[in-house]
C-alpha cells in the first residue's frame, strides 16, 4: 500500500499571498483538514508545512509553509498534492482509491476471479471499478447490490448482473 497518497490537484493561486486553490480529490473538502504536511511527490521527499487548510464550494485553499507571493503559487500550478494516509480522515468502512487498484475482482458466491480492478471513477451515482479481463474491460457500478465485500488483502468480492460479465453466466 501507498503510504504517500493523491489529494489533489493544484488548479490556481488566491491572492497575492501565495494561496492556492485546489481541486479535491477526497470525497469530502474536510478529509484532509487534520493534514499538517503536504508533499508534491508520490514519494514524500518534497513537504511543504501546511498553514492553513479551508474547503468552500468544492474546492480547497490551501496556504503551504515557503508559499508567500503570488509568483511562487503561480510556479506550483498543475503539480499533484499527496498526504500520508495516516493524516486522512475517513470511514471504517472507507477504502482508498490507491488500495482498489490491482485488486482481484471475484464472484462471491462461486470464487471465480473475473479480472483485476485498473481504475476507479465517479460520474455521480457511484464509483464506477473498470475492471481488466482476459477478453476486455467492463465497468461495474460499485452499489450495494453488486459489491457485496471489499477485502484490500484479498479483492472486490462481488455479485454481478445479468449481462456484466459475458462469462458470469457461464461460471455459474
Amino acid at each position: 500500500m501507498k503510504k504517500f497518497l493523491e489529494c489533489g490537484k493544484i488548479i490556481n493561486k488566491r491572492g497575492i499571498s501565495g494561496e492556492l486553490k485546489i481541486e479535491c480529490y477526497c470525497d469530502s473538502t474536510s478529509s484532509i483538514n487534520n493534514a499538517k504536511v503536504l508533499y508534491t511527490d508520490e514519494d514524500g521527499k518534497q513537504p511543504y508545512d501546511v498553514i492553513s487548510i479551508k474547503g468552500y464550494r468544492g474546492f480547497l485553499y490551501i496556504k503551504l509553509s515557503g508559499i508567500d507571493s503570488a509568483e511562487k503559487a503561480d510556479s506550483m500550478r498543475n503539480k499533484l498534492l499527496y498526504v500520508s494516509r495516516e493524516d486522512v480522515i475517513k470511514s471504517d468502512e472507507s477504502v482508498f482509491i490507491a488500495d482498489l487498484i490491482g485488486l482481484n475482482v471475484i464472484d462471491a458466491d462461486t470464487a471465480a476471479v473475473y479480472g483485476k480492478i485498473s481504475d476507479v471513477s465517479n460520474y455521480g451515482a457511484s464509483d464506477i471499478y473498470t475492471v481488466k479481463t482476459k477478453s476486455g474491460s467492463v465497468m461495474i457500478p460499485a452499489v450495494k447490490d453488486i459489491v457485496i465485500k471489499i477485502d484490500t488483502a484479498s479483492g472486490v468480492y462481488i455479485r454481478p448482473i445479468k449481462g456484466l460479465f459475458d462469462e458470469a453466466e457461464e461460471i455459474r
